[in-house]
């Protein structure tokens, strides 16, 4: 290559997105306007936000057998308040608290026409001890559920002896002011009752303060600067990555994509100028953009915390020395070269600006995943971890930036990631040779066919966007957040109702498109040998992987507790976790997916892209590596019987054995080495006899 070439495109390529007003706008201006409008709004809400709290006057209401007793406990928690007989620093929270106690006939009622903003129920010892177990659900009074907003109520019962007197405090918790009158409400109380205990106990002839008694105090070794560092660590990366995604995908949606809707690249292709120069060039330009904006970013980031636009927590001190400067500068050089040769593979994959834009937000969240990897705890950088692109230079910046500075294993990270670059780079140069994708080609045969053809063109972007669907509707619809409703709106709504559409918009045959055909009969036998085997060495890729990104074990329980609801019957929960997502799914991965890449790539990548694609479907991190290995076994199966019945069965079946394995506590996950070398020799003699009796899946492209 020549290097004085390389030089001219790139200064080419820097003036014309220097002359284009959008990139300008976007790319600069806009960001350095939103920034100091942004943090001037959160401040000025803040600030608002505070003062109408401190100035509230919260109205409750009291009610219950022992409501007298309640009223009286607030009125002398009150006067001490008042008085100055508490500890103003210790008591901050609560000073200045104003109530005002109004008489309600139906507080719940009151509550959610907003006439309160939370009230008491003050409960006899035999009322309490008649309440739910704290493991169990508590419900809301009927007003609440007639007016479809849920009350919260905050249970003083941390501790409580059976007898013992209980008082409830009830807020709206979709209401600021009432959560925050509730929470005042609860530590007032709380306040009280220890002034009460220690006046009881000094009444009693107690030698001391009881306040003073066995005083546990904590202090941290770690300065302040590593406190800080660690807490900056932890989200830098996903903040950088975030950053240069933003301002790369500004240049390279252009650069490419762009240059194809105005025919100007094939122009620049009819010079002696070489491909591998202008993949050079562009890539350079992608990196230097997306370098620039990062930089500028951090850098008003920096000037708005040194004037003191940004009010920090106190305590909070940022000690960044030289040597964390520029280790940190060497760990992100090459991430900022790997981000812009994946986004200069995406401009030149979309035909169009506009596609470019579609396929930029599914891969910006899959960049999410391994930029958190320092938010795990539990992941050392001294770990298999070291190896993973990204999530190694994730973790390695939160040890930097607490000063510690494992350089072996911060070298294995530069080299890693400098490989992992200078291959995507490759990759991205190879990818751009190829005719079709370095040109328009706007109406290609597919194109103008339209229908079946052109499905497997556009089948990823649906995905795409299936994607994104799944991901924002769990982010934003709370309705939908419940087991039931979420298995529905997945399985149902996404799955089925996204293939079914597919099916419609482009004219498909339903069973060739679903792979309804009947496998041979020696086949079945096989599969259901192969859903204990493929269940037991799944668990034992997952326990390979947490060698590398390891899971809490409260992570875990949570997830058990989330898809586990205990009030669903068994034959329930074989409907929602079994039988819906092995039909639905089936017909979503292995029948249009699979249907539509079947010419795209050979068997062996057509299998592990279905089964990758199927992982980060299920968004958990922990998820994706044996839910892929169960996407790409699912996979095989359709690819060697033709048929998407087997994998149905297999489906299924892993899901229900899974389930009554937790039911039953079976140590499957706890089993001994050679327990998961018989279930491969299994799994192995199972794939061994669908071979011999298959029925490949058609139209496969041969190599």
């Amino acid at each position: 290559m020549n290097r004085q070439t390389i030089r001219i495109l790139l200064v080419h390529e820097l003036r014309m997105l220097l002359r284009d007003r959008r990139t300008i706008v976007l790319a600069v201006a806009l960001p350095l306007l939103l920034l100091p409008i942004i943090l001037f709004a959160m401040k000025s809400i803040g600030e608002s936000r505070g003062k109408k709290l401190e100035e509230t006057v919260y109205m409750y209401a009291v009610t219950g057998s022992r409501a007298d007793e309640a009223r009286a406990l607030i009125g002398e928690a009150q006067k001490s308040l008042q008085s100055g007989a508490w500890n103003k620093e210790e008591n901050k929270f609560i000073a200045g608290f104003k109530i005002k106690e109004v008489a309600a006939a139906d507080p719940s009622a009151s509550l959610a026409k907003q006439e309160i903003h939370f009230y008491l129920k003050a409960l006899s010892g035999k009322e309490a001890d008649a309440l739910p177990k704290p493991e169990e659900k508590d419900k809301p009074p009927a007003a609440a559920e007639k007016n479809g907003k849920a009350l919260k109520p905050v249970l003083a019962r941390q501790a409580r002896l059976p007898g013992v007197p209980l008082i409830l405090v009830y807020y709206q918790g979709d209401r600021d002011v009432s959560q925050q009158g509730s929470s005042k409400m609860r530590s007032l109380l709380e306040r009280q009752r220890h002034e009460d205990r220690n006046s009881l106990l000094r009444e009693r002839g107690f030698p001391a303060d009881p306040g003073k008694v066995l005083p546990v105090e904590e202090k941290s070794l770690a300065t302040a600067g590593q406190s800080s560092g660690s807490l900056i660590g932890r989200g830098l990366t996903l903040f950088l990555v975030i950053l240069m995604l933003t301002g790369g995908s500004i240049a390279s949606m252009d650069i490419v994509a762009g240059e194809k809707e105005r025919g100007s690249l094939e122009t620049l292709l009819t010079t002696a100028v070489k491909r591998s120069e202008v993949v050079t060039a562009k890539q350079l330009t992608i990196l230097a953009v997306a370098l620039t904006i990062t930089v500028i970013q951090i850098a008003e980031l920096l000037i708005f915390i040194t004037f003191k636009a940004i009010t920090l927590p106190q305590g909070f001190v940022i000690e960044v020395p030289p040597i964390t400067i520029v280790t940190l500068l060497l760990l992100f050089i090459p991430v900022a070269a790997f981000i812009s040769a994946v986004l200069l593979m995406l401009s030149a994959y979309a035909k169009s600006y506009k596609e470019a834009q579609l396929y930029f937000f599914p891969v910006y969240l899959l960049f999410w995943i391994p930029a958190l990897a320092a938010v795990l705890p539990g992941v050392a950088l001294r770990s298999a971890i070291v190896i993973v692109p990204l999530a190694n230079v994730s973790v390695a910046v939160r040890e930097i930036m607490v000063g510690k500075f494992d350089w072996p294993m911060l070298f294995i990270v530069l080299v890693a990631m400098s490989a992992t670059s200078l291959w995507m780079m490759r990759a991205a140069a190879k990818m751009l040779n190829e005719e079709r994708l370095i040109t328009a080609g706007e109406s290609d045969a597919a194109d103008l066919a339209g229908g079946a053809a052109l499905f497997p063109k556009r089948v990823l972007r649906w995905y795409a966007l299936l994607l994104v669907i799944m991901f924002v509707v769990a982010a934003n619809v709370p309705q939908l957040a419940t087991f039931r409703k979420q298995i529905l709106f997945n399985e149902l709504a996404v799955f089925l109702g996204g293939s079914l559409l597919m099916i419609r918009v482009y004219r498909l045959n339903f069973k060739q498109a679903w792979a309804l055909r009947m496998p041979k009969t020696a086949v079945w036998p096989a599969v259901l040998l192969l859903i204990p085997a493929t269940n037991i060495m799944g668990i034992g890729i997952f326990r390979l992987a947490s060698l590398v990104i390891p899971v809490p074990t409260q992570v875990l329980e949570q997830f058990a507790q989330s898809i586990m609801p205990r009030e669903l019957s068994a034959w329930q929960m074989i409907l929602f976790l079994a039988i819906l997502p092995g039909i639905c799914e089936e017909l979503a991965f292995r029948g249009t997916l699979l249907y539509g890449l079947r010419r795209r790539f050979s068997p062996v990548v057509l299998a592990i892209a279905v089964g990758i694609i199927f992982g980060f479907f299920h968004i958990s991190y922990f998820r994706i590596i044996p839910t892929g290995f169960l996407g790409i076994i699912l996979t095989a199966l359709a690819l060697l019987t033709g048929s998407i019945f087997p994998g149905v069965v297999l489906h299924i079946g892993n899901n229900a054995f899974a389930y009554l394995a937790s039911v039953q506590q079976l140590p499957i996950a706890k089993m001994e080495w050679w327990a998961y070398l018989i279930a491969t020799a299994v799994f192995a003699f199972c794939i061994n006899i669908i071979y011999r009796n298959r029925t490949p899946y058609p139209d496969l492209r041969s190599h």
